[in-house]
């Protein structure tokens, strides 16, 4: 039956899925020279740094990730294909693609993070970047060969990564470092706020003491009453009775 197949290719996609990100690194001991530099950047990014969100300098900074497994795929299909243990062909065009599609994916990130565009915010997380890494090394290290299903289990359990990483970030208790950030900038738009309520009711007073009633009803009204009592004086009959 048409449902029962498509089952079992689901379930054939998840079984390689799974594989290939936790048992395929231990298939080719060679393979850990790229996962386990990534391993640990993605662990203190993503607890340290990336715990409530990643920033622009961050998404840029893992641009490095990404370019990082792009050229190592390069390098060791060159390298099997001098060596003679690869023949021309689809397969090693497909390599070849998916290669260019990393080194493409970390100038983007670093293009956006330069034009300040939020977008790798979204894009950029080191989750993000360490799941390609991860997912697609073992067919450059010929633990497993690049095929649809590959591709198709790639894309399909992609949220299941994702999601996995959110909640441990949710569950796990702040480390130190990270609170005391959390602290600091907490500290910091405390005194921005206080800074700009001091500057706003400084400027008020300011005004209403110079430019207010008490002004106006100081000094100008001082100043009107004295010219009334010096037109008294030209009008009173004692400056009359001074005329010779």
């Amino acid at each position: 039956m048409v449902w029962e197949s498509i089952l079992i290719y689901l379930w054939e996609s998840l079984k390689l899925w799974l594989f290939t990100i936790f048992a395929a690194p231990f298939k080719n001991l060679n393979m850990l020279w790229i996962l386990v530099p990534v391993y640990l950047t993605w662990f203190f990014a993503e607890f340290f740094q990336e715990k409530q969100g990643t920033s622009m300098g961050n998404a840029i900074t893992n641009a490095v990730v990404v370019f990082w497994g792009g050229f190592d795929w390069t390098r060791g299909t060159v390298t099997k294909l001098t060596e003679g243990v690869l023949q021309f062909g689809w397969n090693v065009v497909g390599r070849f693609l998916l290669a260019l599609f990393l080194v493409i994916y970390g100038i983007i990130i670093m293009i956006l993070g330069f034009k300040g565009n939020k977008l790798i915010k979204y894009i950029g997380r080191i989750r993000e970047v360490t799941y390609v890494v991860v997912i697609f090394t073992p067919i450059f290290y010929d633990v497993t060969i690049l095929t649809f299903q590959h591709i198709f289990a790639a894309v399909l359990f992609a949220p299941i990564f994702y999601f996995a990483i959110e909640l441990l970030d949710k569950y796990i208790p702040n480390p130190k470092a990270v609170i005391e950030d959390l602290n600091d900038a907490s500290g910091k738009r405390d005194k921005a706020g206080i800074g700009s309520d001091l500057g706003e009711s400084s400027g008020s007073d300011f005004g209403s003491d110079f430019g207010g009633s008490d002004l106006g009803e100081g000094p100008g009204r001082s100043g009107g009453d004295s010219s009334s009592d010096f037109g008294d004086l030209g009008k009173g009959g004692d400056m009359g009775d001074l005329k010779l």
